[in-house]
């Protein structure tokens, strides 16, 4: 049997210099590279409140704005590169790229827009329905979170697998501003910026936007136009607003479009007069899709629209703190598609889809620390979904052809409350537990139409029509009654989690040394980081330390490892008494001789990654 506890783990690539316990230091007494090996606070809201990340016994993905930048994400589907065990494919080709977690992911590959999908995405803390922002254009955001395995007891609906957690970034008490320009292959021009700062002495401000625009990596060989381009603009205004100490408000307002082109391409081989089979491979598929080369007389067109409005008020009492979230989108998209991806016109589909849905939370939690914390609340969420889907077969019914029309609504009205207690009975044991009850009703109606395309003769009999009946074009072949249904449902998701610190933790700093530069680096370190960490060894901070070097030629990312051991997570988490205890045991010389040393490591080593790390028994 495999015993381990659940893990939070974060994973950083930083731009720079570390960042050496200066948490609780000021500007002037801030320690150089390599001193210190005391990991800087990271603070997550995976339990709904503000926490230390090695804190939450949650397995927990972490990215900051700094993080997000440097390597380019510009989308949710963007993150399954960077995040374990999350995996997004955009496979339908109208705006919504399926999520899953640990294997876990919606049915029908978000085919089916009414669906709900077992990863629940929030925006600024509104819970997001359907697919409708897995491929917006992420702007101006300040940190995303991503928990794995379920959620339900503290995030609601639909979390089974895990939650995703999007915070765009709120506005500043000083003044400041970025504009940043990307420029690169197929024609892409990426322009991002915001505005911060105070407009009043307690109001504050920030205006962010955003705009993508990119010609295309194919080509359509019919017409000779690019395909697989995309045009994304994006527009949001925040305000936080702060009359008195213990109350405050944030207001978010969000407008964004996308305009796509996507190529797509059939599998299996098409041609007119003869049955596409889903089981046979079209011979040219892997030129196709190695040359982007493309053929299709119908072209494909996506088009979304959203507005997004959060508002956000908290309310500190004297032992517990309010939060009221009230949240609204607007979500439309307009798409069409050439199904069979021939010069041929045989199929195309198109479609609308419109969302629209309405959120209320209301969360007392309590302001006290340790050992006991709890949380408190309860949520409402409603939605109304329309969707009109068109396929046009140009082949079937004996060379008339067949218009399908599939007209359909859901309405969704969900409550639920929930209670989540944590106790620590030390510093390594404690125990949560929590519960949430939903309550939800749906109601959906849907109506199928079928009808012909051109006029035709029919070769056999068929129904009530004799062979020879010569059927005009736009003949109602098909027109069923509407099909309505209605459900409620409800669900109790209960949380228990008992956890215990059995090992030490260490903490592990990855950086990349110019290759004939190692030795000096070494030597350097020795009086530095070496120095410091058997400085904070002996006063009892850290068990032991140790430094890695990759013999192997070529290393990846990094070749050479930085360790220290703890005896628990706590003595790693940032500590003023620690800080001041280690800088009065490493004195101002030692200081200046590290500053002196260290000057030239920026231009031979950068650190690619701080990694917290728990060992881990098989028994």
């Amino acid at each position: 049997m495999t015993c381990a506890r659940s893990i939070a783990t974060l994973s950083l690539i930083l731009e720079g210099a570390l960042a050496s316990g200066a948490a609780h230091s000021r500007p002037g007494d801030r320690v150089a590279d390599e001193v210190l090996p005391v990991l800087e606070s990271i603070r997550v809201t995976a339990q709904r409140r503000d926490e230390e990340i090695q804190d939450v016994p949650i397995a927990v993905t972490a990215l900051d704005e700094a993080f997000l930048i440097r390597h380019d994400v510009q989308s949710i589907e963007d993150l399954s590169a960077f995040v374990p065990n999350l995996y997004t494919t955009n496979s339908v080709n109208y705006g919504a790229a399926p999520i899953s977690i640990r294997g876990i992911g919606g049915a029908n590959g978000g085919g089916n827009f009414f669906n709900d999908e077992p990863v629940a995405v929030y925006l600024d803390e509104m819970y997001v329905g359907r697919l409708s922002f897995s491929t917006s254009d992420l702007v101006d955001i300040e940190s995303i979170q991503v928990l794995r395995g379920p959620q339900g007891t503290l995030f609601g609906r639909n979390a089974t697998a895990g939650a995703l957690l999007v915070q765009p970034a709120r506005p500043t008490a000083e003044p400041e501003g970025y504009v940043r320009l990307r420029f690169a292959e197929h024609g892409e021009r990426r322009v991002l910026g915001a505005l911060s700062g105070p407009l009043t002495d307690d109001l504050l401000g920030r205006v962010a936007i955003g705009y993508t625009d990119v010609d295309g990596w194919g080509e359509n060989t019919l017409t000779g136009e690019d395909v697989n381009g995309r045009k994304d603009e994006t527009v949001r205004l925040s305000l936080a607003w702060q009359p008195a100490t213990d109350l405050s408000a944030d207001l978010m307002l969000e407008r964004s479009n996308q305009h796509a082109d996507p190529a797509t391409i059939n599998v299996a081989p098409v041609a007119p007069g003869q049955p596409s089979s889903p089981f046979i491979r079209r011979d040219d598929l892997d030129a196709a899709l190695d040359n982007g080369e493309f053929s299709f007389d119908e072209p494909s067109d996506n088009k979304t629209d959203a507005t997004n409005a959060v508002f956000k008020v908290k309310w500190e009492l004297d032992n517990a703190t309010l939060d009221a979230i009230t949240g609204y989108r607007d979500y439309a998209l307009r798409g069409k598609q050439d199904s069979d991806s021939t010069r041929f016109t045989l199929f195309t589909n198109s479609g609308v889809i419109g969302s629209r849905q309405l959120s209320q939370e209301l969360r007392l939690s309590s302001n006290a620390g340790e050992p006991f914390v709890w949380t408190l609340g309860a949520h409402h969420y409603s939605e109304d979904t329309d969707v009109i889907f068109d396929i046009n077969n140009f082949q079937g019914l004996f060379g008339a052809g067949t218009a399908a029309r599939f007209d359909a609504r859901q309405q969704l009205d969900s409550w639920a409350v929930f209670a989540d207690a944590s106790y620590a009975f030390s510093d390594r044991l404690s125990l949560t537990l929590g519960g949430r009850f939903s309550d939800e009703d749906k109601r959906f109606a849907n109506k199928q139409t079928v009808a012909t395309i051109r006029e035709s003769t029919l070769p056999i009999n068929l129904g009530p029509f004799p062979a020879g009946t010569r059927i005009p074009g736009g003949t109602l072949f098909a027109d069923p009654p509407v099909f309505v249904s209605a459900a409620s449902f409800n669900n109790f998701s209960p949380r228990a989690i008992l956890e215990y610190e059995l090992l030490p933790t260490a903490l592990g700093y990855a950086i990349h040394v110019d290759a004939n530069m190692i030795d000096y680096y070494l030597e350097g370190i020795r009086g530095t980081w070496v120095a410091a960490s058997e400085a904070a060894k002996k006063l009892g901070h850290i068990e032991s330390y140790s430094v890695y070097v990759s013999e192997l030629p070529l290393s990846g990312d990094f070749n050479v490892v930085l360790v220290t051991r703890a005896k628990s997570a706590a003595d790693l988490e940032p500590s003023k008494e620690r800080y001041d205890a280690f800088m009065k045991a490493w004195g101002d010389a030692n200081q200046e001789k590290n500053r002196a040393t260290t000057k030239t490591y920026p231009g031979i080593r950068q650190i690619t990654g701080e990694y917290r790390l728990r060992e881990i028994t098989f028994k």
